[in-house]
Order: structure tokens, then C-alpha cells, then sequence
């Protein structure tokens, strides 16, 4: 089986960590935009305060609640993940960096 290499290109992966990032800070404003909007409308609730309505009620805040959150957490783990690639590209360009130091101060000694 060949050997695999990894080619880095730093510039392009932080790039695509910061849009990831990006990413997830929109997902949590639409959260704080269109999901409160969704939160004050059933607010009201449209679906009445009959027998039903209330049965529909009872079944159907949990579940909003659930989805909202996850909303919300899915917001900050994308957003996380991104800020986690950036940070990620930096270390390996920098330990790429200081291995090459080392290998060319090694060099240089037996020359």
C-alpha cells in the first residue's frame, strides 16, 4: 500500500476555519432573530385554548424547547469547530516551522 501525504495549504484550511466560524455566529443570531420570532408567535398560541389546542399545547412547547436549544448549541459547536481548525493550522505551520529550524541547524553542524 503507498504511503499517503498530507499537503497543507494554511492559508486555504484557516480561511475555511474562519468561514466555519463565521458560520456558526450566523446560525446563532438566526436563533436569536427568527427563533425568537417562532418563541413570541406560538407565544399566542394560534392553536387555541380548547381541549385540543391544550393537548396540542402540552406536546408541542417540549419539543419547540428542544429544537431551540439544539439551535442554539449547534451555533456554538459549529462556530467552535471552525475557531478549532484555525487554531489547529497554526500549530501544525508553526511545529512544521520550528522542525524545520531544527533540521537546518542540524545540517549546518555536520557541514
Amino acid at each position: 500500500m503507498p504511503e499517503a501525504e498530507l499537503w497543507l495549504d494554511p492559508d486555504r484550511a484557516a480561511d475555511g476555519g474562519r468561514e466555519l466560524a463565521s458560520a456558526g455566529r450566523h446560525l446563532t443570531r438566526q436563533r436569536t432573530g427568527a427563533g425568537a420570532d417562532l418563541v413570541a408567535l406560538s407565544a399566542q398560541r394560534p392553536w387555541g385554548t380548547d381541549d385540543i389546542g391544550q393537548a396540542f399545547e402540552s406536546n408541542y412547547r417540549p419539543i419547540e424547547q428542544q429544537v431551540l436549544e439544539a439551535w442554539e448549541r449547534l451555533g456554538g459547536y459549529v462556530e467552535g469547530l471552525g475557531n478549532a481548525v484555525v487554531e489547529t493550522v497554526r500549530e501544525a505551520t508553526q511545529t512544521d516551522h520550528h522542525a524545520a529550524v531544527r533540521v537546518d541547524r542540524t545540517y549546518r553542524k555536520r557541514s
